[in-house]
């Protein structure tokens, strides 16, 4: 049983991996949602922290239909009023250059090849019968998102840019993995708190 947990678990690292790749394409849409000109390098390393202090200044750039940037205000809010004494407090500033990290959420116009794995689990016991053999068959395909929604969590260091985090997924509910607002807000989350 302990295997079959480690085979999924490793594929879906592998899909979710898959998922956040960005081509010079994407980092060229990224530059341009923005506004970063070709001047200041972007790097991709996910391992970079967050800067420490007690506060830290974060630029908000949400382009999508309905009240999504609104969220984003009120996650920073409620942030500043339960964790901001533990964790430190968030400014959100107006100018990209002022901030210490960007979280960028936005949707694309061009659809996006993402693969897509499933599993399927047969030949289970029923419960409380012990059968030492279980089949499982994988399946990776790719699919085609319309409209992708991508997420992007960048840290400015010196004079470049680094990409922390990064995610592409569906606006369309019933394709989403995940809620990708929400995704990108807990991820904002828990860098904070383990800087």
């Amino acid at each position: 049983m302990k295997r079959l947990f480690l085979f999924l678990a490793i594929s879906f690292l592998t899909v979710s991996g898959a998922f956040a790749q960005s081509n010079a394409k994407e980092i060229a849409n990224l530059r341009r949602h923005l506004n970063i000109s070709d001047a200041e390098p972007i790097r991709v390393n996910t391992d970079t922290r967050l800067p420490a202090g007690s506060s830290l200044k974060i630029f908000l750039t949400v382009k999508r239909q309905g009240n999504e940037a609104k969220y984003f205000e009120k996650w920073v809010q409620d942030w500043n009023k339960k964790d901001a004494a533990k964790f430190g407090k968030l400014e959100i500033v107006s100018d990209i250059s002022q901030a210490d990290f960007v979280l960028a959420h936005f949707v694309s116009g061009t659809s996006k090849l993402v693969p897509e794995a499933s599993l399927k689990i047969g030949n289970t016991p029923p419960e409380g019968q012990i059968k030492p053999e279980f089949r499982v068959e994988g399946k990776n395909e790719v699919r085609s998102l319309l409209l992708p929604a991508y997420s992007y969590l960048l840290v400015r260091e010196d004079t470049f840019w680094t990409i922390v985090y990064q995610d592409v997924d569906s606006i369309v509910e019933e394709e989403q993995i995940s809620n990708p607002e929400y995704k990108l807000w807990r991820t904002v989350k828990n860098r904070m708190k383990d800087r």
